[in-house]
């Protein structure tokens, strides 16, 4: 028998009550990834076609899965919330394969391996039922049933329906199973509600199979590997651990952290061999870093590439864009909306640049704003220049051709061109294009009048005096009679 034989259950209808927030907490993301794809996309891999049972904010579910695209994804309503046995129990008209996957929606840390150790578990002993349990040595960690075995017997039961004397159980259920559909179709219809909170539960249907002689296997993963998410607090120790979990792959693969606790890093990233990433670094998905980089302080890098032996300096912001070898960016530079940065270039301190392309070894070190600019090789962008490139209504294009000088403190008003090696002077305003090595000065003439200064200050002063009120004065104090 092969995978293709299986059917997936993701549930995610439940109504996240202990987040304590708005929304469900299945749209909230650990690592970049929004907590109901980490299954889904598991079992998408897997190929197994899967069915996600939704009913607490069930649009923002389906929305936050359907982004992604996956193929064999199908949604089922669960009306009325009456536990994980009723959501499994309205999807029996859906079932179509010999065995029935069932996870949790709010499990992002289970790895790929847990699952297929448990598929091969149950199909190769022909069980009828088989599931992930752990050991949970943490009285504090609240929430999982818990796996009661007694000879060949093995029953689960919620924490909330022990004895007080069975709380110390650390042998918990995973809330990961699979079901032989010929045995789920008998015992789906036998399920009841609990005495205490009136749901069903789906762990009722391995007390079942123990009462009836059906066979029950079970496969063992660590801990940290099926803890599922039920609070902000839950999902801060979840994203701690995978992030650990990131960072170590890196490491093992030539990357230095220099500081591994302080640093965010999401799925969905790639780094080159050689590379150092330094404290307070933000990494986000869709990011690739080439090789030999150097990525200094609490920069954030969103959505871009970042070819071999680049420099990140300090403070900086990289947002969808492109940066080409041996390029230097900041300290406290921002890049947003592809901008793409040419060989050896310098894009540097409290310079903003976006949709703007710099060619190779072209330098804009200091104070400027470069937006719909195409800035050619060799070009260097003074401190103070800026493209005016809005008008209120659209926005127009700057190119500055290679071997361009632009002076600083200029205002280049688009659309404009400026040539190949022309110059700008200091503190113009250029309106005009200006042709291949042409010279270009927008400015008042300076005038100049020896010892004026001192003039100039005795002026200041006696239009001071002359408009500063006296000092009220003062009546003297009456004598209390």
């Amino acid at each position: 028998m092969t995978k293709q034989t299986i059917q997936g259950i993701v549930l995610a209808a439940g109504k996240s009550s202990r987040f304590k927030t708005d929304g469900t907490k299945l749209q909230y993301t650990l690592c970049g990834q929004e907590m109901i794809m980490f299954p889904v996309k598991l079992l998408n891999q897997l190929t197994i076609p899967t069915s996600i049972v939704i009913g607490h904010k069930k649009e923002l579910v389906m929305s936050v899965v359907n982004a992604y695209n996956l193929p064999n994804i199908s949604f089922i309503e669960q009306k009325e919330q009456k536990g994980t046995g009723h959501a499994l129990k309205i999807t029996q008209s859906s079932w179509n394969s010999d065995h029935i996957l069932v996870m949790n929606g709010d499990m992002p840390l289970v790895s790929i391996d847990i699952v297929e150790q448990l598929i091969d578990t149950h199909l190769s002993l022909s069980a009828d039922i088989s599931f992930v349990k752990a050991h949970n040595q943490d009285p504090m960690i609240k929430g999982y049933g818990r796996v009661i075995k007694k000879g060949s017997s093995v029953t689960i039961k919620e924490e909330r329906d022990l004895p007080a004397d069975a709380l110390d159980i650390c042998c918990v259920n995973a809330g990961i199973y699979i079901f032989k559909r010929s045995f789920l179709d008998i015992a789906i219809n036998h399920l009841t509600s609990s005495s205490v909170t009136g749901e069903w539960y789906i762990t009722d249907l391995i007390n079942f199979a123990n009462a009836h002689k059906y066979s029950v296997e079970t496969v063992d993963a660590p801990f940290d590997k099926i803890r599922g998410v039920n609070t902000l607090k839950e999902l801060w120790e979840a994203e701690y651990i995978k992030r650990a979990e990131l960072i170590a792959h890196w490491m093992n693969n030539g990357v230095q952290f220099s500081a591994a606790p302080h640093i965010q890093i999401d799925i969905d990233v790639t780094i080159g061999s050689g590379s150092l990433i330094g404290p307070g670094m933000i990494i986000k998905k869709g990011t690739s870093i080439g090789h030999n980089c150097r990525l200094e302080a609490y920069s954030t890098i969103t959505a871009s590439t970042i070819g071999d032996n680049v420099i990140i300096l300090p403070y900086s912001v990289i947002n969808e864009s492109h940066i080409e070898a041996h390029a230097t960016i900041g300290p406290m530079a921002h890049l947003r909306g592809q901008v793409h940065v040419g060989e050896y270039s310098h894009v540097g301190s409290f310079v903003e640049a976006t949709k703007t392309t710099f060619g190779a070894h072209s330098k804009a070190k200091h104070l400027a704003y470069l937006g719909n600019a195409d800035i050619g090789s060799q070009v260097n962008i003074g401190a103070g220049v800026i493209t005016a490139n809005y008008n209120g209504v659209s926005k127009s294009k700057t190119t500055i051709k290679d071997g361009a000088h632009i002076g600083a403190l200029n205002a280049l008003i688009a659309p404009i061109t400026i040539g190949e090696n022309a110059i700008t002077a200091a503190g113009s305003t250029i309106t005009d294009s200006i042709a291949d090595n042409g010279f270009a000065i927008a400015r008042t003439y300076q005038i100049t009048k020896n010892d004026y200064a001192t003039q100039l200050r005795a002026k200041f002063t006696a239009e001071k005096e002359q408009t500063t009120p006296s000092a009220p004065i003062k009546p003297a104090p009456t004598e209390a009679l």
